[in-house]
């Protein structure tokens, strides 16, 4: 049987980002795939977050409370963000154990988990950049926003998940 192009392009798109994704296809690999895709996406949230340690401290020396109130505000949205994708149940076990997925089903699954993937990996190189970058109230706080709006996608990744149970 083969694999349908949807799925294809998504696990493309995923190997070009991910090393070592086997695919979803089979559900002990799709648990698999979900959890490293679940730690590569922390994990570069998890590298920017290194970053801002730099901001922080030019923050300070500047006497900057705007940037600093920001940096603390994004700090705490990366680590939430950070934790919901670590410490998430292990890949589509309820989903894939109880009912048969229709492909059209796990199309949206994959064009979410594209996007979320898209996302972080902007918002990882923007956060990058910042650490580099002087601090400013204005760009850390559009960082927040930022941040703010991946959280969100993450936590609305467990709905799209759960949706085919309610189907």
């Amino acid at each position: 049987m083969s694999m349908p192009t949807s799925e294809r392009n998504f696990l493309e798109k995923l190997a070009a980002h991910v090393p070592g994704l086997a695919g979803y296809r089979e559900r002990e690999s799709r648990r698999e795939t979900d959890h490293r895709l679940r730690e590569f996406l922390a994990g570069r949230l998890e590298e920017g977050r290194r970053g801002l340690d730099g901001v922080r401290n030019a923050a300070t020396s500047a006497g900057d409370m705007k940037a600093l109130d920001a940096v603390g505000r994004l700090d705490r949205t990366l680590q939430k963000s950070i934790a919901a994708l670590r410490y998430a149940d292990r890949g589509y076990s309820g989903v894939f154990d109880q009912v048969k997925i229709a492909e059209s089903e796990l199309d949206a699954i994959y064009a979410y988990d594209a996007g979320l993937t898209a996302d972080v990996l902007a918002l990882s190189d923007r956060l990058r950049a910042a650490a580099g970058a002087a601090p400013g109230g204005a760009s850390v706080a559009e960082l927040a926003t930022a941040a703010e709006g991946v959280d969100l996608k993450i936590g609305r990744r467990r709905e799209i998940l759960e949706k085919p149970t309610n189907a």
